[in-house]
């Protein structure tokens, strides 16, 4: 999709490394970066009296990001991270003892250690395990649903696997048997389509510093308008009512909408950055940028297969296939050195245990997979 100047002047790193790691940190982009210096450098120059000019950028990426998911901007909130994002879900429903909730067994930590956490709380869980081939299908899920389940949470991308749920049939498959469906989204917007209005999802999360090559940290918060009343804020802030700086009426009605999960003062740098990372997604497309991710994703589980890697995933039908693709420690994928090893050749992957998980975003091409598997070597 981009030309060789292109890729080095919209991504800088790629002039020095062969970067296949984007689901553990997309490298952000020069749009992005200047957008954050551009916000500190009138910090420095205006202070306060930039205040305005800043409230505008902040409701303007709000309803850009709400646009790019397919949302109201009044579902949508930001946060910290992602997994604060998932917290306020969590914390949100008044649970009973007795009550239960499901969830992949091996699912990220900002989700399954959040869910697992509820015990203190008296709910019980459902730890839904991975199939053999890598999966954890939405049908898995929705079988282990009780008359007690309150709450249904996963990955929309595995993290380990880049196995893709089927958030469509999740969701409905919760709101048949009466219980809410919250989906993590910080493996997939970015890379795969993501519409939470298609989705019927309740809540979704997203975060800001991967495949949307934003600034670290960010994360979004949405809440379907219909669900709004099923969580309420485990705590309030300054921003949590309708007038914040209204500090002379302390007791305040919620804030409308997802607004009312917002604590403090917002970060700035990271929300210019996030709006910038926006603008050059819609500049280029998200539908010719996912259709590239699924190209490259497909190119590398071909040149992996045809070496004698053994690739997680690769019996899944297309449509449960993401940006992410791991390839087994096995063989020589086994050594303990295969991080140094990457690292010394200018590659980024991430090697972890059990696997060595490649993520090409669209700045990538066909020559950088061909060079990781040079530093491989055969299987």
């Amino acid at each position: 999709m981009l030309s060789a100047t292109e890729r080095v002047r919209l991504f800088p790193v790629l002039g020095r490394l062969t970067y296949l790691n984007t689901a553990w940190r997309g490298p952000i982009s020069t749009p992005a970066a200047d957008a954050a210096k551009g916000y500190i450098d009138d910090l420095a120059l205006r202070g306060v009296t930039g205040f305005d000019d800043w409230q505008r950028v902040w409701f303007a990426a709000r309803d850009e990001f709400a646009a790019f998911v397919n949302a109201q901007p009044a579902e949508i909130q930001f946060l910290p991270n992602a997994t604060e994002a998932f917290a306020r879900i969590a914390l949100g429903i008044d649970w009973r003892p007795g009550d239960h909730a499901v969830v992949p067994a091996r699912d990220y930590p900002g989700v399954a250690r959040v869910l697992n956490d509820l015990a203190r709380k008296g709910v019980e869980l459902a730890n839904v395990p991975t199939r053999p081939d890598g999966s954890v299908p939405a049908e898995d899920l929705i079988a282990a649903i009780n008359p007690r389940t309150r709450l249904v949470a996963a990955s929309h991308v595995d993290f380990r696997t880049g196995y893709r749920m089927d958030a469509a049939k999740l969701a409905a498959g919760c709101r048949a048997r009466g219980a809410l469906c919250a989906l993590d989204s910080v493996q997939g917007i970015g890379a795969v389509p993501v519409d939470v209005k298609q989705w019927d999802v309740d809540f979704a999360t997203f975060e800001g510093r991967k495949w949307l090559n934003g600034l670290d940290t960010l994360g979004v918060l949405y809440v379907r308008q219909g669900s709004l009343d099923a969580l309420t804020p485990h705590t309030l802030g300054t921003y949590s009512v309708p007038s914040p700086y209204d500090f002379e009426t302390p007791n305040q009605p919620l804030a409308p909408g997802a607004q009312r999960f917002q604590l403090g003062a917002p970060a700035m740098p990271q929300v210019y950055a996030l709006r910038a990372a926006l603008k050059l997604q819609n500049e280029f497309g998200p539908a010719r940028i996912t259709a590239r991710v699924a190209e490259l994703s497909r190119e590398l589980r071909q040149i992996a297969a045809a070496r004698g890697y053994s690739v997680i995933g690769n019996d899944w039908n297309a449509q449960h296939h993401s940006g992410i693709v791991s390839l087994r420690r096995e063989g020589r994928l086994a050594e303990t050195g295969l991080g140094a090893k990457l690292a010394a050749a200018h590659v980024a992957a991430s090697a972890r245990q059990g696997i060595l998980r490649v993520s090409p975003h669209y700045y990538n091409e066909s020559a950088d997979l061909q060079r990781l598997f040079e530093v491989l070597g055969a299987s």
